[in-house]
C-alpha cells in the first residue's frame, strides 16, 4: 500500500523554506549556498526554480539578485536549465493574465539568463512576431525583453547573434518571411520599439518578394456585372417601348401646365421680398430716430458726418452742446474720484479703529491675566503661612 498525499503539504513547506532563504540572505551568493544545502529531491528543481521567478515578479522593480541566482544554479548543474526554459515557454503564453509591473520583471530576468548564456537561445522558438500569433501583452514582453539584451549585450552583438547560422531555425517566428504581411508587421514592430537595425535582412527579403496581384478576381466580377447590366437593359427597353406611344401627349399638356404655374410663383416671391426690403428700411429709419431723441444734448447727432452735425443751428449755439457735454462729464468724473477717496479714508479710519480696539483689548486681557496671578500668589502664600504657624503650633 502506497500512501499518497493530494493535500501537497510537504510542497508548501518546500515553497516556504524557499522563500524564507532568499529573504533572510544577503546577496544572491549567500541564498545559492543555503539553497544548496537544503539537498532538494529529484523533481524538485522545478518548484526551486519556479519560486524564484515567483519572487521576482512580486517586486516592485526588477531587481538583479533573482537573475544573479537563477545564473547560478544553471552554470552549476545544467538539471536546472530544463525548469528555466520550460517556464520561459509557459510565462510567454500565459503572459496575458499578469499584470504590467509583473510582466516588466519577468521579462527581464529572462533577458538576464539569455545575456549570461545560462539558458540557450533556442527558447526563441516560442516567439512568433505576427498580427495574429500575438497579443497587447505578448507585444509588450517581447518589447522589454528585446530592449533588455539591446541595453546589456549592444544592438551590434544583438544583431551578430540573430544573424548567426546554428541559430537560424529558432528565429524564424522573430523575423518571418513566408507572407509580405507579416513581414511588414514585424517590421513595423521592431522600428517602433527603437530597434528597426535588426530587421535589415527582412527588408531585402521583403523587396525580393513577389506582389500578389488580384487581376483575374476583378476581370471575374467585370464579367458578371457586365451580365448583369445587360439582361437589366434589355428589360428596361422592352417596356419603355411599350409605354412610349401612350405617354406622348400627357407630357405634353403637363410640361405647359407646369411652365404656367411656375411663372406665377416666381412673380408672387419677388413681390414679398420686395415688401420685406420696405418694411426693413422704414424699421432702421424709425429706430435710429429714437436713439438721437433718447439721447443726451451732445450725443445726439454723434455718428453724423462732420459738415452736417450742427447743420441748422445758429453760428454761437453749434458747439454749445457739445461744451455743456464735456462740463458734465468732468463734473461726473470728479463727482467719482471724491467719492472713491471719501470711501478710502472710511476704510483707513476704520482700519485705525480696530486696531487701538485691539490694542486696548490686549492690554485690559493682559491687566486682567496680572490680576489674577497675583491674587494666587497671595493666595498660595497665606496658605503657605497657615501651614506653619498650624505646624509650630
Amino acid at each position: 500500500m502506497e500512501i499518497i498525499d493530494q493535500t501537497e503539504t510537504n510542497l508548501v513547506a518546500l515553497r516556504r523554506t524557499i522563500y524564507l532563504t532568499i529573504q533572510s540572505s544577503l546577496d544572491f551568493e549567500e541564498a545559492a549556498h543555503k539553497l544548496l544545502k537544503m539537498e532538494l529531491k529529484p523533481g524538485q528543481e522545478n518548484e526551486l526554480m519556479a519560486m524564484i521567478l515567483d519572487c521576482c515578479a512580486q517586486m516592485r522593480t526588477y531587481e538583479k539578485f533573482f537573475g544573479l541566482l537563477a545564473q547560478r544554479f544553471c552554470m552549476i548543474d545544467k538539471k536546472y536549465v530544463a525548469p528555466c526554459e520550460s517556464l520561459f515557454q509557459e510565462q510567454y503564453e500565459t503572459c496575458h493574465r499578469l499584470e504590467t509591473n509583473k510582466l516588466r520583471n519577468v521579462s527581464r530576468f529572462f533577458a538576464h539568463l539569455l545575456f549570461t548564456d545560462a539558458i540557450s537561445w533556442g527558447v526563441m522558438q516560442y516567439i512568433k512576431v505576427t498580427e495574429d500569433d500575438t497579443t497587447s501583452s505578448s507585444r509588450i514582453f517581447i518589447k522589454i525583453f528585446f530592449q533588455e539584451l539591446s541595453e546589456f549585450m549592444g544592438l551590434s552583438k544583438l544583431n551578430e547573434r540573430l544573424k548567426d547560422v546554428t541559430l537560424q531555425e529558432f528565429f524564424d517566428g522573430l523575423f518571418p518571411k513566408d507572407t509580405a504581411r507579416n513581414a511588414r508587421f514585424a517590421i513595423n514592430f521592431f522600428t517602433t520599439i527603437g530597434l528597426g537595425g535588426l530587421t535589415d535582412d527582412l527588408r531585402e527579403t521583403l523587396k525580393s518578394m513577389p506582389k500578389t496581384t488580384q487581376q483575374p478576381v476583378k476581370e471575374e466580377t467585370a464579367e458578371s456585372s457586365s451580365d448583369s447590366s445587360s439582361s437589366d437593359s434589355s428589360s428596361d427597353s422592352d417596356s419603355s417601348d411599350s409605354s412610349g406611344s401612350g405617354s406622348g401627349s400627357d407630357s405634353s399638356s403637363d410640361s405647359s401646365s407646369s411652365s404656367g404655374s411656375s411663372s406665377s410663383s416666381s412673380s408672387s416671391e419677388d413681390e414679398k421680398k420686395k415688401r420685406k426690403k420696405r418694411t426693413n428700411e422704414k424699421l432702421k429709419v424709425n429706430r435710429k430716430d429714437q436713439q438721437n431723441k433718447d439721447r443726451p444734448e451732445g450725443q445726439q447727432n454723434k455718428g453724423r458726418p462732420e459738415g452736417q452735425q450742427n447743420k441748422g443751428r445758429p453760428e454761437g449755439q453749434q458747439n454749445k452742446g457739445r461744451q455743456e457735454g464735456g462740463q458734465s462729464r468732468n463734473r461726473d468724473r470728479n463727482d467719482v474720484t471724491s467719492e472713491r477717496k471719501s470711501r478710502r479714508d472710511d476704510r483707513g479710519n476704520t482700519r485705525e479703529q480696530s486696531e487701538k480696539r485691539n490694542r486696548l483689548d490686549d492690554r485690559q486681557s493682559r491687566n486682567e491675566r496680572m490680576d489674577a496671578r497675583d491674587r494666587d500668589n497671595d493666595r498660595r502664600g497665606r496658605d503657605r503661612t497657615e501651614r506653619e504657624e498650624g505646624r509650630r503650633r
